[in-house]
C-alpha cells in the first residue's frame, strides 16, 4: 500500500504503545514544525491507551489492526516494550504508514533486513530513536573532529543506575536486561561515529568482548579504525561519554551535559603540555554549566529526541530520505544482536547457579506486593527462611527471585481478581508509588489499596499486614510532643506534605475503613525511615549528598530521627504474619536504639560510611527551597502546589514502648506466644 500523504496536508500521527516513552514523544510533538494531527492511540493495556488519548485529545482503539484501519496514519510511533517492535511496525508499513521505532530498533538482524526491505518495497521511510545522533554536543562534535587529524580510535562510555533495581542484590537475568535496555545508546552512537571517518562500504565487526550480567566491554573494527564499547550498571559517576582521538589531539562529547571539551591539539609542545589542562578545565565549567541550565529552562530530558523526530518528520513531508539511513540501521542491529547473545549467555550460565529456597508442600501461602522492591525483597526472604511459601504479585515477575516461589503478573491499580490471591493465609500490602505526582500516587497507592482489599474479599483471604509509613501522622503541635500509635493520621484531603503522605495516609485510611466491612482483618505496621547497613546511605529525612563524601544535613546532630534497620522491619513483619492474633493492630516500628541523628551516622561509620556532614537549620532550608521554588515557577506565571516542607523535615519525638517489645519478640524470641501487653486496634 502506498503512503496517503500529500506534502500540503498534515501528516496524520498514530502511536502504538501509550508508555513513559511515548508521552515523551508526545511532549516532544509541541517542538516540530511539520504540520502535524495526532489521529489515534493503541496501547495493549486498554486503561493505558485511554489515559494517553486524553492527553493527546485522540481516540483510544483496542487493536493495532483497528487504529491503522479507522485512524488512516501515514506515520506511526512505535514505542511498544523492547523486543516487541517488529510485528507493530510491519503493520503500520502494510498499512502504508513511515514508522519511528523506539530503541532498541530490533532485535535481529533478520528482522531489520525483513522491514527495511518491506519500506523500500512500499516507499516508506523507517527511523529508530538514536536521539544521540542528533544530540547538540554530538553534532558539535562532528564539526570540530577535521581539527583532531587522522582519526585514531573512538571511545563511547556509558554508566547507568538502574531505577527500582539493586546491581547487589538482583539476579544475573534481571541485571542483563537492565543492561541490554541502555546498550543501544552508547552502541549506536559509536557505530555512526565509526561510520563518519571510514570510506564506503563500510564493515563494522566486533574483534572482542568481555562481558557479565553488569559489565560489558567491546571493541568494534571499522576497516583500520578501532572503537571501544564500555557500559557498566555499577561504575560511578553516572556518565555518557563519546571521544574521538586523533593524532592532532582528542575531543569528548558529554551527553549528560550536553557539552564537547577538549583541546584539540596534540599535547606535545611545553606550551600545550601547561596550558591544556587549564583550558580545558575552563570549557568543561563553562560548558557544562551551559549545557545544564539549557536542559532545565528548556525542560528536554532528552536533547537529540526532538531534533531527530523532527527531522524524520520533514523528511515524509518533503518525501526526502530518513535521517538515519538503512545500512546504519542494518549494521547497529547485527552488532546489538551479537552482544546480546553473549551477555544473555552469561546471565543464564549465572542464573544456573543460583538457588531458590524450597518450602514444604504444605506450607502456609504469604501473598506479598511489592515483592521486587527494597523492602519487599527483604519481607520475601525472611517469610522464606520462617518456611513460608511466597507468592509475589507484581507488573514485572522476576523469576529470579530466590525467596519467591511463584509469581502473579498484575498492576493493582488497574483490578486484582481474586484467583491472584487464591489459597493465601495472609496478604501482605508492601506496594506503593514511591515517586511521581498525585496522578500516580492516586493509582499506585489508593487504588492499588482498594482493588487489593476486594481481590482478598473475593479469594477469601481475611488477614491483611498493610505497610503504612511513620511519615502519615499528622505533624506534632508542639516541639515536646511525644507521637504514639494514638496519633491521628493526616486527613486524606491534605495535600500539604505531597503526593507520598498523602498516598499513604490515605492508603492506611482506606484499610482501617473498608477492611473490616469486606471480612478482613488488618494489622497495620508503620516503618520510620529504613536503613540498610551493608549499603549505609543517609536516608531523605537526615539530608542529601552535596559532593563526593560531604552531605547536607538537616538540623542539627542531637535532633530525633525515627529509623529501623530494613532486616528488623522484615523480621517484624514476618513475625507478625506469623503471630497475627498476637500482633498489635497499630505499630509505629522505630528503633529505641538509635534516637538521634547522631546516633544513626555513628551506626553508619561501623558499618563502613566514611561520610561528612554540614548541618543547615531546617526552617532557613525549607525557606532556601521555598524561594527557588517560586524563582522557577515566576516565568510561567503559575504558583507552585502547596508544599510544608517544614512541616515534612521537623524532628519528632516518638514513643518506643510498643516497637520495642515487638522488635525483641520478632528478632529474640520469634516462637513466642505471649500477646503484648500494649497492642492497639486500628483507629
Amino acid at each position: 500500500m502506498k503512503p496517503q500523504h500529500n506534502a500540503t496536508e498534515r501528516l496524520r500521527v498514530a502511536f502504538i504503545g501509550a508508555g513513559r516513552m511515548a508521552r515523551l514523544h508526545l511532549d516532544t510533538l509541541g517542538r516540530i514544525s511539520t504540520a502535524h494531527s495526532i489521529v489515534g492511540v493503541h496501547d495493549k493495556d486498554a486503561d493505558a491507551g485511554r489515559e494517553f488519548g486524553a492527553l493527546a485529545s485522540t481516540p483510544s482503539y483496542t487493536t493495532i489492526e483497528e487504529l491503522l484501519a479507522a485512524a488512516r496514519p501515514n506515520l506511526v510511533h512505535v514505542c511498544t516494550p523492547a523486543g516487541t517492535h517488529f510485528e507493530p511496525s510491519r503493520k503500520a508499513l502494510l498499512a502504508g504508514a513511515h514508522v519511528y521505532v523506539e530503541k532498541p530498533f530490533v532485535e535481529t538482524a533478520r528482522e531489520a533486513e525483513d522491514l527495511l526491505a518491506l519500506a523500500a518495497r512500499h516507499g516508506l521511510l523507517i527511523c529508530a530513536g538514536h536521539q544521540q545522533v542528533r544530540d547538540p554536543a554530538y553534532t558539535a562534535l562532528l564539526r570540530r573532529m577535521p581539527s583532531l587529524g587522522d582519526v585514531v580510535q573512538i571511545d563511547s562510555v556509558f554508566t547507568f543506575r538502574p531505577v527500582g533495581i539493586n546491581p547487589v542484590r538482583a539476579g544475573p537475568r534481571a541485571l542483563a536486561t537492565e543492561l541490554l535496555d541502555i546498550l543501544p545508546h552508547p552502541l549506536y552512537t559509536l557505530v555512526h561515529a565509526l561510520e563518519q571517518i571510514t570510506p564506503e562500504p563500510v564493515t563494522v565487526e566486533i574483534a572482542s568482548v568481555t562481558t557479565s550480567p553488569t559489565e560489558l566491554h567491546a571493541v568494534l573494527r571499522a576497516g583500520e579504525r578501532h572503537g571501544r564499547l564500555s557500559v557498566s550498571l555499577r561504575a560511578r559517576p553516572i556518565a555518557s561519554l563519546l571521544s574521538i582521538s586523533g593524532t592532532g589531539g582528542a575531543l569528548v562529547a558529554d551527553f549528560l551535559r550536553t557539552s564537547v571539551v577538549g583541546a584539540a591539539n596534540p599535547g606535545v609542545e611545553p606550551l600545550e603540555k601547561v596550558f591544556n589542562p587549564l583550558v580545558e578545565a575552563w570549557r568543561l565549567a563553562v560548558r557544562s554549566t551551559s549545557g545544564v541550565v539549557k536542559r532545565v529552562t528548556r525542560g528536554a530530558g532528552y536533547p537529540g529526541l526532538a531534533e531527530l523526530i523532527g527531522a524524520f518528520y520533514a523528511a515524509v513531508d518533503s518525501r526526502g530520505s530518513s535521517p538515519l539511513v538503512p545500512e546504519h540501521l542494518k549494521r547497529v542491529t547485527a552488532l546489538y544482536e551479537e552482544l546480546a547473545a553473549n551477555v544473555r549467555g552469561v546471565a543464564e550460565r549465572a542464573a544456573a547457579f543460583r538457588r531458590r529456597s524450597s518450602p514444604a508442600s504444605d506450607a502456609p501461602l504469604v501473598v506479598v506486593t511489592g515483592a521486587r522492591g527494597f523492602f519487599g525483597r527483604e519481607i520475601t526472604k525472611h517469610l522464606a527462611r520462617r518456611g513460608y511459601r511466597v507468592r509475589g504479585i507484581t507488573r514485572s515477575p522476576d523469576d529470579e527471585h530466590p525467596h519467591v516461589h511463584e509469581w502473579v503478573q498484575l498492576d493493582l491499580s488497574r483490578a486484582a481478581p481474586g484467583d491472584a490471591f487464591a489459597g493465601a493465609d495472609t496478604v501482605v500490602h508492601a506496594a506503593a508509588a514511591s515517586a511521581g505526582g498525585y496522578d500516580s500516587h492516586q493509582r499506585n497507592t489508593l487504588d492499588a489499596t482498594r482493588n487489593l482489599l476486594h481481590g482478598m474479599q473475593a479469594a477469601g483471604v481475611t488477614r491483611l499486614v498493610h505497610v503504612s509509613s511513620l511519615s502519615v501522622l499528622r505533624p506534632p503541635r508542639t516541639p515536646w510532643e511525644r507521637q504514639d500509635e494514638r496519633t491521628p493520621v493526616v486527613p486524606p484531603d491534605d495535600r500539604r506534605l505531597g503526593p507520598y503522605v498523602w498516598g499513604k495516609a490515605g492508603a492506611e485510611c482506606i484499610v482501617v475503613a473498608e477492611a473490616a466491612p469486606l471480612g478482613i482483618e488488618a494489622r497495620i505496621i508503620r516503618p520510620g525511615a529504613l536503613v540498610d547497613w551493608s549499603n549505609p546511605e543517609p536516608p531523605g529525612l537526615l539530608g542529601r549528598r552535596l559532593f563526593g563524601r560531604w552531605h547536607l544535613g538537616f538540623g542539627r546532630p542531637g535532633l530525633p530521627l525515627p529509623v529501623v534497620e530494613v532486616g528488623t522491619a522484615a523480621a517484624v513483619v514476618t513475625w507478625t504474619v506469623a503471630r497475627f492474633a498476637d500482633a498489635p493492630g497499630l505499630l509505629n516500628l522505630v528503633d529505641p536504639a538509635i534516637t538521634t541523628r547522631r546516633r544513626l551516622l555513628e551506626e553508619f561509620a561501623r558499618h563502613g560510611w566514611r561520610g561528612r556532614v554540614v548541618w543547615i537549620p531546617i526552617p532557613l532550608f525549607a525557606t532556601l527551597v521555598h524561594a527557588t521554588r517560586y524563582a522557577l515557577a515566576l516565568p510561567s506565571l503559575r504558583r507552585p502546589a502547596p508544599l510544608a516542607l517544614y512541616a515534612i523535615l521537623r524532628p519528632r519525638q516518638y514513643s518506643s514502648a510498643l516497637a520495642g517489645e515487638i522488635l525483641g519478640l520478632a528478632t529474640h524470641e520469634p516462637t513466642a506466644r505471649t500477646a503484648p501487653s500494649l497492642a492497639t486496634s486500628p483507629a
